[in-house]
């Protein structure tokens, strides 16, 4: 339950499978101080637990899909309860937090640049989770899409699958939450990743 908390801190963040950035991230004490949940992308993966690294201040949520290994998982507090919520998306991971007057749903996504999966997602997210069930949803995810509705001023680029996933907003009710021109990605000075 969330009873105890007057708001919810999430960070998300990609660690392009590091051993070094994911432990360093569980490990991290302000990171443990100032957040409730973590929404990581291409974390660490170990082939002989078969799992992302498990720690002891944090409960671990990964996809419900058998691909392995995934690209998104979901961290929370372990004073926080919640529960897995199947997804048959893969690189999607979904938890729900006992909340009044209804739960919170967060989903956590993963969208590799080379494959067109929102269709399905959005496919996916419509199926089975209603919004209507749910006190607040938060969606955050890399989703390697480029718009004009979130890039910075200036950035040429842009992605036919981006309006599939602006679609998604539309029809499910959602707010962009980080302001457009936030950069995300500061490499190539754009913005991938979106909550």
């Amino acid at each position: 339950m969330l009873e105890n908390y007057t708001e919810l801190r999430v960070l998300q963040n990609n660690l392009y499978k590091s051993k070094a950035r994911t432990h360093s991230i569980l490990n991290d004490h302000d990171t443990a101080q100032h957040y409730h949940i973590l929404m990581l992308h291409e974390q660490h993966w170990y082939e002989y637990t078969n799992s992302s690294p498990i720690h002891h201040a944090w409960t671990m949520f990964e996809p419900t899909t058998a691909d392995k290994p995934p690209r998104s998982a979901i961290y929370i507090r372990k004073a926080i309860t919640a529960f897995p919520i199947e997804t048959p998306v893969k690189d999607v991971t979904a938890i729900q937090i006992p909340t009044e007057p209804k739960p919170t749903l967060i989903v956590n996504i993963y969208k590799p640049s080379d494959e067109t999966t929102i269709s399905a997602i959005h496919q996916s997210l419509q199926a089975h989770l209603k919004n209507k069930d749910y006190n607040m949803i938060i969606i955050g995810g890399n989703f390697n899409l480029h718009p004009p509705l979130w890039n910075p001023e200036g950035y040429l680029r842009q992605d036919d699958e981006a309006e599939t996933l602006i679609d998604m907003m539309t029809d499910m009710n959602l707010n962009l939450l980080l302001p457009p021109g936030t950069i995300t990605l500061t490499d190539a000075d754009t913005t991938i990743d979106l909550v």
